[in-house]
């Protein structure tokens, strides 16, 4: 099998879990009775255990078959745990911890993917890679949501058992694109030896900052929840829909956003993407017609895929100027991630003392300002840039 294949057959799979698995998953949690702390928490504590993973795990592994098919099983029983949660009397407590074992796993295959990538991928090809990827996610996801909600919409006769058999596709979906990838890791064997590591030795000023823009991104997606399950009463079918615009929006314009990063350098894009998701939250607690919800969650949803594209190209490449490489991924993802968790605790704060236009409106305050404690960022070697990505696009 070619070896782009093999990484465009494992995004395609990795985007059949993320849609059947994870796109209606807090819908699951707010149907099965969560509170609005408890919805921000499910939004907190995987990319927590996240970080701590990355913090004391992690980086202390070595980058081998063996332990990227460990990690793989642990998740994948993990996933397995979460699903059947569901049919418990008393869920939401077992389906975030199983969450949270989940990710301590996630981020040992996470950190270690980019680092097998490098082994096998010239750097110059990763803008080209990343965004043919996120265009066949865009595309499975827009389908895939579509077709989901419909189902979820048609047999909530017997909820939960129908968000439960699409979990369990989910499932399936992820081990196959694991065993994929598997097979490009090294098979030799190290021993693994487990001591106090100091995290964030890897960590440069970009680093934090794009962090900081973590913590503001995270801020909205329980408000998200809350505003369009619990306030709006919203269908399955009906938040497909945002999933669906915001994936056809992102297929047609993701080329142009790449040509704009040849052009104008991938921060000043990164940064468009931030400042253009900061500003559409502002008006949403006040607006309750579906079809302006719908054209806001699709440039939320470009946007978004721009900033994902921008991010993994930008750590890529960093990655050149650090001698511990696998330190740096893995600093890079504890950082996000802690971006992650704090933003989703910070908005279950916010919730708890202010109304949801007044969330909205202080969180799109907080991530401009924190856009603007950077503003000097510059795109590393830009004369180099531009003839990179011209290569990887042929």
């Amino acid at each position: 099998m070619k070896l782009t294949t093999r990484i465009y057959m494992d995004a395609a799979l990795q985007n059949m879990k993320s849609v059947s698995f994870f796109t209606f998953l807090q819908v699951l949690i707010a149907r099965l009775g969560a509170s609005n702390f408890e919805i921000a928490l499910s939004n907190s504590l995987p990319p927590l255990f996240c970080a701590l993973s990355l913090a004391f795990l992690t980086r202390q592994l070595p980058v081998t078959r063996g332990v990227f098919l460990v990690s793989g099983y642990i998740r994948q029983l993990a996933f397995l745990c979460m699903a059947f949660a569901a049919l418990l009397p008393h869920p939401i407590p077992f389906l975030l911890f199983f969450w949270c074992i989940n990710a301590v796993a996630v981020m040992v295959t996470g950190a270690q993917q980019p680092a097998i990538m490098r082994r096998w991928i010239a750097p110059n090809e990763f803008p080209k890679i990343f965004s043919n990827n996120k265009i066949i996610g865009i595309i499975i996801v827009t389908f895939g949501s579509f077709g989901i909600g419909q189902y979820l919409d048609a047999f909530d006769w017997m909820f939960p058992k129908n968000y439960v058999i699409s979990m369990l596709i989910g499932c399936l979906a992820t081990f196959a694109g694991m065993s994929l990838i598997a097979e490009l890791a090294p098979k030799e064997k190290q021993r693994i030896r487990l001591t106090w590591m100091k995290p964030f030795q890897e960590c440069d000023r970009k680093t934090w900052w794009m962090g900081l823009n973590n913590v503001g991104i995270a801020m909205v997606p329980p408000l998200f929840v809350i505003y369009h399950v619990n306030v709006l009463k919203l269908t399955n079918s009906q938040i497909a829909y945002f999933v669906v615009i915001a994936g056809i929006v992102s297929t047609l314009l993701l080329p142009v956003a790449r040509r704009c990063m040849e052009k104008f350098g991938m921060m000043k894009v990164y940064g468009t993407a931030i400042i253009g998701m900061a500003l559409a939250v502002l008006p949403y607690g006040f607006i309750h017609s579906f079809w302006l919800l719908l054209l806001i969650q699709g440039w939320v949803g470009f946007c978004l895929a721009v900033h994902e594209v921008a991010s993994q190209t930008i750590m890529m490449k960093e990655a050149a100027k650090h001698r511990k490489e696998m330190a740096y991924f893995s600093d890079f993802q504890l950082v996000m991630n802690a971006g992650n968790a704090i933003g989703a605790l910070f908005a279950g704060a916010l919730i708890s003392f202010l109304p949801l236009w007044g969330c909205f409106i202080v969180i799109a305050a907080i991530r401009v300002g924190f856009y603007l404690t950077y503003r000097s960022v510059k795109e590393p070697e830009p004369q180099n840039q531009t003839a990179e990505l011209h290569s990887a696009n042929g």
